[in-house]
């Protein structure tokens, strides 16, 4: 491909990308494929609407002299050029990587889109490892052309591009880049993949890595349409914001029942199952006995099963201290819920008092409105199917330190007035939270 074809397609793929950038930023480490990548975005977009950012790990002897290069190639660009300093934990791959994201994802604006110059080559290794690692179908999709990142988003034009290609362009073109030393360390695994495997792949088969990126991008087609899939089986069986509901769940086949809790889990709190977890959910979870309430632990979350119902809580939940409220406010918010009055022309409490927040202690007992006698609080919350885990956050309402309420439950006897306030209670789901305030 002569030169003006790839920049022909690089200005074509920024135009049809239908991003609303205000301004793209490049990662730009001063390798062969950044080092593309910026000279093809320096002559498609005007200066002022790129930005550069260099990402010093601080793993090289000579990382400084590879920061002085970027900033001396941005310069003779006009180009701004930012270098950030961080530092991984170890000096593994994977710890760089990490380091690497967050440091973008941290500096990335609302409508900024981060340019990355991975190419076919890449996405051919990429596929190659997470097939040895026994990754699904969402793992082997590998590297997506594009996704959100922090308050922008990420875009890959080249993923299809072979690297030969880029490395003729660079050359035709007279452009100085620097070589990291550290990609022939066969020690690291994507190295010896690369060196061992993917290249001499490459010689038998010249279009072997572009045939692996194209299957690479058919597994994430398929990967869509089974989120689609699952987002309908979703919608049309009986959940919560954190729960889902086991009977109709049960009546879905094997398969279709995996790629369903891959999902749900996934869209609850961004953790993607693996193959271990998802046995263990189905084991351990779903096929034990009505009476058992098992948990499993996944990412900062856990999985729980109560009454035929799956939930999916944080692993640490925050609940607000105990305080006086005015009952004449309508509603305040918790840290793990709202709290509201309600009028009602039905018997709830009345308005003309202060009345304490506090929260459940051992052999609490109260008298609700209508039972003609008293009962345990942990009775009460049995027979309300109050999921063990939300009843020592669940608030209660006193007046002189005797319960006269539990929100959404029950108003209690000797504080009942008709027409009065009904303490609703509505706790936090997944996709909602934050500290002590009033509405």
């Amino acid at each position: 491909m002569p030169d003006q074809k790839l920049q022909t397609l690089f200005n074509e793929r920024l135009r049809a990308s239908a991003f609303t950038s205000r301004r793209w930023v490049i990662a730009f480490s001063g390798g062969l494929d950044s080092t593309v990548l910026l000279h093809l975005c320096a002559q498609a977009v005007p200066p002022q609407s790129l930005r550069v950012i260099h990402v010093d790990h601080g793993l090289q002897p000579s990382s400084h002299q590879w920061a002085t290069h970027c900033r001396t190639v941005c310069d003779a660009l006009g180009v701004a050029c930012q270098v950030v300093s961080v530092k991984p934990d170890n000096a593994s791959e994977a710890s760089a990587r990490d380091a690497r994201y967050a440091a973008f994802e941290s500096l990335i604006e609302v409508n900024d889109c981060l340019l990355m110059a991975h190419h076919a080559d890449d996405q051919a290794e990429t596929l190659l490892f997470r097939l040895l690692r026994g990754s699904g179908v969402v793992g082997l999709s590998a590297m997506p052309v594009r996704r959100s990142l922090g308050a922008g988003e990420l875009y890959r034009p080249l993923l299809d591009q072979p690297r030969s290609l880029l490395e003729q362009w660079a050359q035709q073109q007279g452009l100085v880049w620097v070589e990291d030393p550290s990609n022939q360390r066969e020690d690291y695994e994507r190295n010896w993949l690369r060196h061992r495997i993917l290249t001499p792949l490459c010689e038998r088969w010249p279009n072997a890595a572009s045939r692996l990126a194209k299957t690479a991008a058919q597994l994430s087609d398929t990967a869509v349409l089974l989120e689609e899939y699952a987002a309908d089986d979703l919608k049309r069986l009986g959940h919560g914001a954190d729960w889902l509901d086991l009977e109709q769940v049960g009546r879905l086949s094997q398969a279709r029942l995996n790629n369903l809790l891959r999902y749900w889990v996934y869209t609850c709190c961004d953790h993607r199952l693996s193959a271990r977890e998802l046995e263990s959910l189905n084991q351990d979870l779903l096929r034990a006995g009505a009476d058992r309430m098992p948990t499993l632990k996944v990412g900062p979350f856990i999985l729980r099963r109560y009454r035929q119902r799956l939930y999916i809580t944080p692993l640490n939940e925050r609940v607000s201290d105990p305080f006086t409220l005015n009952v004449e406010e309508a509603s305040w918010k918790l840290k793990q819920g709202v709290l509201a009055m309600i009028p009602t022309q039905k018997a709830g409490i009345g308005s003309d008092e202060a009345v304490e927040l506090r929260y459940r202690r051992d052999g609490d007992r109260l008298r609700p409105l209508g039972r003609g006698g008293s009962v345990s609080l942990k009775q009460l919350f049995q027979e309300a199917g109050v999921p063990p885990w939300q009843r020592n956050s669940w608030p209660l309402l006193c007046r002189n330190d005797e319960i006269i309420a539990v929100p959404g439950i029950c108003v209690c006897e000797g504080a009942a007035t008709s027409p009065g306030l009904q303490p609703i209670w509505r706790p936090f789901g997944l996709s909602e939270g934050g500290g002590f305030d009033r509405l």
